[in-house]
């Protein structure tokens, strides 16, 4: 199973990782319904609705429960109409009402895959939990931590395919990213450590359209007043970020040499695995510490259950959206 978090921490529901959410994929908004099917074939859709009283009144013959509340009375009825049948649950919790939809192709009603996912939508629907507002940051939070990490897991696809195409410039590109988000880690974690704290700083990982950017060269500063960079690799990015900038920006117009491009690609993969250590020891510091993400006794180095790499596949699916990095899931 894995977490889906509604866009503003509003509810949570674990939900099979063979499961794609769909409105990111098919470019719809992320608003109710928040629709889910699966990666191939698509023969029917999972739809989770939340409104608050002000969208649409409550149902005065409904019980009302309590927020952060799992296992809850949904009500179940069917609408099937135009070849299609539609089963549908409600439950009005606090002053929202939640609603959920499992809708395939009639002329499937029996079909012993259909009855399955049916059996596994009601195990979705009794884990989710409409949340209190006092803890729905806390859900923002960690859903952007962990879509950052699968960001981070799947850029190496990326990274190992520009350097199999001896594409220089991508692999360059891709290795800055990859040091920009080490040293965002590693602020954040060292600045759980100083504060003594586990509350996660998550602007440095995740930023929206309406957000004042934080740009890599301030994170580079950012990261030597932390004392997580030292002199001699903060002059190194720098210099890095300026020949970098020629290799994208003048390619054409100057007298940069191809065999540069080999040259600084060397550079970046250097710098960046000392970045990467650098970020481990601090990891290492807080399981050791029992501050911060690290700080509830999980080593950040653990050999990973089947289980988290199945999870890790689904996220790392679910940031390329692409066929040709697509690990397969079997479903269980």
């Amino acid at each position: 199973m894995k977490l889906f978090t509604e866009p503003s921490g509003k509810f949570v529901i674990k939900v099979p990782t063979e499961w794609r959410y769909a409105n990111v994929a098919a470019g719809y908004e992320e608003k109710s319904p928040f629709s889910f099917q699966p990666y191939k074939n698509p023969d029917w859709s999972f739809q989770i609705s939340c409104y608050s009283k002000e969208e649409k009144p409550l149902n005065p013959n409904v019980e009302i429960q309590k927020f952060n509340t799992s296992e809850l009375d949904f009500k179940e009825f069917r609408m099937d109409d135009d070849g299609f049948n539609m089963h549908i649950w409600g439950a009005t919790v606090e002053d929202h009402t939640l609603m959920a939809k499992y809708i395939y192709d009639s002329a499937k009603e029996s079909d012993k895959e259909i009855l399955k996912e049916l059996e596994r939508v009601k195990n979705a629907l009794s884990t989710i939990q409409l949340l209190s507002p006092d803890k729905r940051k806390l859900a923002f939070d960690l859903d952007k931590y962990e879509k950052f990490m699968a960001s981070l897991a799947a850029s190496f696809d990326i990274k190992n395919t520009a350097l199999e195409n001896e594409s220089m410039i991508e692999f360059s590109i891709v290795v800055a990213n990859q040091i920009d988000a080490y040293l965002r880690l590693s602020i954040v974690m060292r600045k759980q450590l100083d504060d003594s704290t586990d509350e996660m700083d998550i602007k440095y990982l995740y930023q929206s359209p309406s957000d004042r950017p934080i740009m890599e060269r301030k994170v580079y500063s950012l990261a030597k007043e932390r004392r997580i960079l030292n002199d001699e690799i903060f002059n190194e990015l720098e210099s890095l970020y300026l020949e970098r900038n020629k290799m994208v920006h003048r390619y054409i117009i100057s007298e940069f040499k191809t065999n540069q491009l080999f040259e600084i690609a060397y550079r970046y993969e250097t710098a960046c695995e000392k970045v990467r250590l650098i970020m481990r020891d601090i990891e290492d510091e807080q399981f050791e510490e029992k501050i911060g993400i690290y700080g509830n006794g999980q080593h950040a180095h653990a050999e990973p259950t089947d289980e988290a790499l199945k999870l890790l596949h689904a996220q790392v699916n679910d940031k390329h959206l692409l066929e040709k990095f697509e690990r397969k899931i079997k479903s269980t």
